[in-house]
C-alpha cells in the first residue's frame, strides 16, 4: 500500500522550514528533444502531499514492483531523475534507498553515448561544483497511487561534493525528481515529464460517475499548492480539474534564456505608490528555494515610506512591528496578483518590537541578472507548469491567503 498519510505527517518533523536566501546557478541544459516512447494513456493524472524544508519540497513516492518507498526532492531548475541505490559505494544519510533486486519492472535499458557504445554509467552535475556517478535503468513510478511505467532514473553509485557542493545529495532526501523544460537528463536519457508524457495525453478517457459519463481531460502539465502557514502542499500531474476556475490562471511565456522556466514578473503598486524605480524583472521558477527576493531598488522604494533599518547580513528590512507595510501588487502573464500586507510579516525579535519582513533583496547591478522565483513566491497561488506551450501559469488560491500577526512570528536574535 502506499501510506502517504502516515509517512508525509513524519516528514514534516525532519524538513522545518528557516529563513534562506541562496541563489542557485543553472546549468545548462541539452536542448534536444528525443521523441518519447510509445504507451497507451491510462492515468487520470495523479498528485503527491509535499512537505516544504530547508530544502525543497519533498514528497514520498514509490519506485519498482512491489513498490519501494522513498522521499523524493520535486526540483524545478533541474532535468534529471535520481535515487540513492544499494550500489552506492557509500550510503549516504542512511535513509531510504532503492534495491533494483528486489524489483519485477526493473529494466536495465543502457542508453548509447556520444561515442556509439553503450553508456554503463554517467556523470549528473548538481549545484555548484558537486556531482554524481550514477547507473541508468528504468522503472515503474507510483506518484500518488498512479503507477508511470518506463520512467529513466539514475542509480546513485557515487557523490562527490567537491568544494561547495551540499553535504548531503538531493537536500538529506532519497532522491530528486526535476521539473524542469528540457526534454533530456543526459543525451539519450528522457526526462520525468518526458517520459510520461504519452502517459497523460491521446484520447479523451471517459469515466462513468453515477448515472452519468463525463471525459477527463489530461494534460501534459504539473501544479504546484503549497501553504507557507502549514509548510506542505501538493504537487500535481496530468490532469488539473482540481484547480477550480481555469479561466482565472495567467499564463506567462517562458523566457528563451536561460534554459529554465524562467518568466517575467512586473511591478504595479505599493499602497497607493504606482511609481516603482523598476518595473520588470526575470526569475527563474525554482521551488527548492525557500525566498521571496526583489532588485534592490525595488525593495528600498517599498520600504522608503516605513522607518526601517536595512540588515546587510540577511538582506532584509528591520522594521518596528507595530508599523503597518502596505499592499503589494504585481503581475504575471496577463494577471495581477496581491501580496497583502498582513501577510508580510515573518521574523520578530523576543521582545515583539523589531520585526522583519518575508521580502529579501538582491542588488546585483547585472542588467540581465536572473533572479529567483522561489518557494515563498509561489506559496501566494498555485503554479502551474506546461511542458506542451512551455508556458507558467499563476492563480490565487481558493481561500485568502493567512495572516502573520506579531505574536505568531518565529524569534529570533537581531544583533
Amino acid at each position: 500500500m502506499f501510506f502517504l498519510g502516515v509517512i508525509t505527517s513524519l516528514l514534516s518533523l525532519t524538513y522545518a522550514a528557516r529563513h534562506n536566501h541562496r541563489h542557485r546557478a543553472v546549468a545548462q541544459q541539452p536542448s534536444s528533444t528525443i521523441k518519447a516512447s510509445p504507451a497507451i494513456p491510462t492515468n487520470s493524472g495523479s498528485s503527491v502531499p509535499i512537505t516544504i524544508g530547508n530544502n525543497g519540497l519533498i514528497g514520498l513516492i514509490e519506485i519498482g514492483s512491489p513498490g519501494q518507498m522513498m522521499d523524493v526532492q520535486f526540483d524545478t531548475t533541474f532535468n534529471g531523475v535520481m535515487v540513492q541505490s544499494t550500489l552506492d559505494e557509500s550510503i549516504i544519510g542512511a535513509g531510504l534507498t532503492y534495491n533494483r533486486s528486489d524489483s519485477a519492472s526493473y529494466n536495465v535499458s543502457l542508453p548509447w553515448n556520444i561515442m556509439g557504445g553503450l553508456m554503463t554509467e554517467y556523470t549528473q552535475k548538481f549545484d555548484n561544483d558537486a556531482y554524481a556517478i550514477a547507473y541508468p535503468g528504468k522503472e515503474t513510478f507510483n506518484i500518488g497511487g498512479t503507477l508511470y511505467s518506463g520512467i529513466p532514473f539514475g542509480q546513485l553509485i557515487q557523490y562527490y561534493q567537491k568544494t561547495s557542493g551540499q553535504i548531503m545529495p538531493f537536500g538529506g532526501a532519497s532522491g530528486i525528481i526535476g521539473l524542469n523544460y528540457g526534454s533530456e537528463q543526459q543525451p539519450g536519457i528522457q526526462s520525468f515529464m518526458f517520459a510520461i508524457h504519452d502517459q497523460l495525453s491521446g484520447k479523451p478517457q471517459f469515466k462513468a460517475l453515477g448515472d452519468h459519463a463525463f471525459t477527463l481531460s489530461l494534460e501534459w502539465k504539473c501544479a504546484l499548492d503549497s501553504s507557507r502557514a502549514w509548510k506542505n502542499g501538493t504537487w500535481t500531474f496530468g490532469s488539473l480539474e482540481s484547480l477550480g476556475n481555469r479561466d482565472s490562471i495567467a499564463w506567462a511565456d517562458r523566457n528563451f534564456y536561460p534554459p529554465t522556466w524562467s518568466i517575467n514578473i512586473t511591478a504595479i503598486s505599493a499602497g497607493t505608490r504606482k511609481d516603482p524605480p523598476i518595473t520588470t524583472w526575470s526569475a527563474t521558477v525554482a521551488t527548492e528555494e525557500q525566498s521571496l527576493i526583489w532588485p534592490q531598488k525595488l525593495l528600498d522604494w517599498y520600504f522608503a515610506d516605513i522607518d526601517s533599518t536595512w540588515s546587510p547580513a540577511d538582506n532584509t528590512y528591520r522594521y518596528p512591528c507595530n508599523a503597518t507595510l502596505p499592499d503589494f501588487t504585481f503581475g504575471i502573464g496577463n494577471g495581477t496578483f496581491t501580496i497583502p500586507s498582513t501577510y508580510m510579516p515573518y521574523q520578530r525579535d523576543q521582545a515583539g518590537t523589531t520585526c522583519i519582513s518575508i521580502i529579501t533583496g538582491d542588488n546585483s547591478t547585472d542588467p540581465g541578472h536572473e533572479y529567483t522565483f522561489g518557494s515563498w513566491w509561489a506559496q501566494l497561488g498555485v503554479l502551474i507548469l506546461d511542458y506542451e506551450h512551455t508556458q507558467v501559469g499563476f492563480m490565487n488560491k481558493s481561500t485568502p491567503l493567512p495572516t502573520f500577526g506579531t505574536s505568531s512570528l518565529e524569534k529570533v536574535a537581531m544583533n
